[in-house]
């Protein structure tokens, strides 16, 4: 399985996880919600996905000697009036509170959870093929269960974007200035290792896409019986 099957796979879960959303937004307003109810309902459903998420910042924190505060995984709505906003900046579902980071642990902090969903959600892709060989159903749907709240929870936040920026962008610049100066690298073989990550990553994000497509049209379904 090649690297384009990830990042095509990584583009297909962020275009279903806006779709669920948009779902669960048109579901909570046809049952009388507003906005506030949407986030509320959205943290409940995916609560183990935002407890991963907000621990996985606090421990790379932690572990690059950044001092944390507060560390909450319940929503927060941030305006009085954000009912009647048109945009979700009123609400965070959870959150961090980090001194400022140089651009270095600014970037192991803020993508911390990516990299730490994306290894959890391999080990459960092994989990899942050992229940259903097993038929073990009830933990079989548990475990999907948990795959799902992962697999929307673990992209970067616009919060963890503006403290990955810094390093990406210097990253970026110097590999101009290599390649301006005639630097060139060259990879003769491939490493079986690597090739074995990839292969395990792309089956687990494949998995990831096809449950939130399911969940997606579900949704879709009982809005229109709605």
């Amino acid at each position: 399985m090649s690297i384009w099957v990830v990042l095509l796979s990584l583009i297909f879960l962020y275009a279903s996880n806006r779709a669920i959303v948009i779902q669960i937004t048109r579901l909570v307003h046809k049952i009388g919600g507003g906005k506030r109810a949407f986030i509320w309902l959205w943290s409940v459903i995916f609560l183990p996905g935002t407890i991963i998420h907000e621990m996985s910042h606090f421990l790379a924190a932690a572990a690059t000697g950044a001092k944390t505060g507060k560390v909450e995984v319940l929503p927060e709505i941030l305006e009085k009036n954000w009912e009647s906003e048109t945009s979700s900046k009123g609400a965070v579902l959870g959150y961090v509170q980090v001194q400022k980071l140089d651009p270095i642990r600014g970037f192991l902090v803020g993508m911390a959870p990516f990299f730490v969903g994306l290894s959890i959600l391999i080990w459960l892709a092994s989990l899942l093929g050992n229940s259903y060989s097993n038929q073990s159903w009830p933990l079989f749907i548990f475990e999907i269960y948990i795959f799902f709240t992962l697999a929307n929870s673990f992209f970067p936040s616009w919060t963890d974007i503006k403290q990955v920026l810094p390093l990406v962008i210097i990253l970026i610049f110097a590999g101009i200035l290599a390649i301006f100066f005639g630097l060139q690298l060259h990879f003769t073989r491939e490493i079986p290792q690597i090739q074995q990550l990839i292969s395990s990553l792309g089956y687990a994000l494949l998995i990831s896409v096809i449950i939130n497509f399911l969940a997606a049209g579900f949704l879709f379904i009982i809005n229109q019986i709605f």
